[in-house]
């Protein structure tokens, strides 16, 4: 199959959070297995920085007409890996610029714009190649989808299959009315059962309303956001939609994330292995001087310190967790009234609590491979990386019962679920993990093996991924007479 995918980040290039992770790791995944996939891409200043290695071509002029004149740029393309093959959209005034979305002050002003033409010229560039299939990952790309069906002359429109993923339905690109023409879809369209949502212009209801099928990134998730609690506002058009909406969870690049190859590590290990992990817990010990608790009582969390991520609700439940004998390494960058509220119980104590603000990735693979348990307190997920790296690592997932936390932990086997969100649940899902090291350290190795020897690899997904384009396509051909 021809697929094009367009996305605003693309790791290793350029990327904000899991978004990036995802869409790189699934493109790779179905090169990897034969099909030509081409990623279309913002020419964000990050981008170009973090593909010095690569060789790029001029791909020719684009333009991209707009109600005030237009704008003309170039397209550069490079060879990323096997059968996958990178479109940026060289714009320097919409996409040079320190950041992907905004600065300190907020968004940048003009996201309308900037994501209506990656939308926009995403799509026109599939159709002019005559992909197969389009995929728009989130709402920065969805016009894309719309644009397929709505945008251009029925005959061009139909010959290619349009799915909308969604990454995360709390961020959905509502912009004022006034930018409905930026979009260049019939004005009448800016309505209820259009793309319309709540007095807004929606981005991402451009993708859900007209794709052929509408893809959330976890089979729990995909019904989550179909109720008020995650569909925030969109639940209704999901609920619509229901006979197009499902769910397939991610992997993770197992290559780049392998403890028997990473290099930041104090000793590689496996699972046939297990005694480099057991050094690579006490050298994290020994680097954030925590003091060393039984076994199975070493934690780590880490990522982005907002509610999202129930930072909150950890934070609640430290001054419980080392009194019960837990050591703790915290890692993250976000909200300064979670972070005074880390750094004052890491304060109140010393041995047991560590913390380390920013984002250190060779620290993050470290805290991986020495922890125990690793804490995700999510509030929402609609898959999660944090639990899948855990799991590769040899470390057991303590998660809220939520998202694709749910659908990537079984419970007493690969992680542990706590529910509700409270401090005194997560202490019990910690407690629950630590017992299996209780008087018995062969219980825990039993438990890493089994982790090390899980594929939480892009094997499977994309096998998922592939069985659904290919269907897709398919039926696409057939209603047109095509064989």
């Amino acid at each position: 199959m021809r697929l094009f995918f367009v996305s605003a980040e693309l790791a290793p290039l350029c990327q904000s959070g899991g978004l990036g992770e995802a869409v790189g790791g699934l493109a790779r995944a179905l090169g990897a297995r034969g099909h030509e996939v081409t990623c279309v891409l913002p020419g964000h200043r990050m981008a170009f920085e973090n593909a010095r290695g690569l060789t790029f071509s001029d791909g020719g002029e684009l333009r991209l007409a707009l109600p005030d004149g237009g704008l003309v740029g170039r397209w550069r393309e490079a060879r990323l890996a096997p059968n996958v093959r990178l479109a940026l959209i060289d714009l320097p005034v919409l996409y040079d610029r320190p950041r992907l979305y905004g600065d300190a002050a907020g968004d940048y002003p003009d996201n309308a714009l900037r994501f209506a033409a990656l939308g926009r010229l995403g799509a026109w560039r599939a159709v002019a190649e005559r992909a197969d299939a389009l995929v728009a990952h989130d709402w920065h790309a969805a016009l894309a989808v719309a644009t397929v069906r709505r945008a251009m002359p029925p005959e061009l429109g139909r010959s290619i299959s349009v799915v909308q993923v969604v990454h995360n339905n709390a961020y959905q690109g509502r912009f004022a009315p006034s930018a409905m023409p930026l979009t260049d879809l019939p004005p009448e369209l800016y309505r209820p059962d259009g793309i319309e949502a709540w007095g807004s212009l929606c981005l991402l209801k451009a993708g859900i309303v007209f794709a052929d099928r509408v893809v959330a990134v976890s089979p729990t998730y995909a019904r989550e956001i179909q109720e008020p609690a995650f569909g925030a506002g969109l639940e209704g058009v999901y609920r619509a939609r229901a006979d197009v909406v499902l769910g397939i969870a991610n992997g993770i690049d197992a290559e780049r994330y392998d403890p028997a190859h990473d290099g930041a590590l104090a000793e590689t290990f496996s699972s046939k292995r297990l005694s480099g992990k057991e050094r690579c817990r006490e050298s994290l010990l020994h680097e954030l001087e925590l003091a060393p608790p039984s076994p199975g009582r070493l934690c780590v969390a880490l990522g982005r310190l907002t509610e999202q991520k129930g930072w909150d609700v950890l934070a609640d439940a430290l001054d419980g967790l080392a009194a019960r004998g837990a050591s703790l390494a915290l890692l993250g960058d976000g909200d300064p009234a979670i972070a005074a509220r880390l750094a004052g119980a890491a304060a109140a104590h010393p041995r047991r609590i560590a913390l380390r603000l920013g984002y250190d990735e060779g620290l993050a693979r470290r805290l991986y491979a020495g922890a125990d348990q690793v804490l995700v307190p999510s509030r929402f997920e609609p898959c999660g990386l944090v639990q899948l790296l855990a799991q590769r690592y040899g470390a057991l997932p303590v998660a809220h019962r939520v998202g694709g936390l749910a659908d990537t932990i079984e419970d007493g086997r690969t992680g542990f679920l706590f529910e509700p969100l409270e401090a005194e649940a997560l202490i019990d899902g910690f407690e629950r993990a630590a017992a299996l090291a209780e008087g018995d350290v062969d219980g825990l190795r039993e438990v890493q093996r089994r982790l090390l020897d899980l594929d939480v690899s892009w094997a499977g997904p994309a096998t998922r991924w592939e069985a659904l384009l290919e269907r897709l396509v398919r039926d696409r051909r057939a209603s047109r007479g095509m064989p």
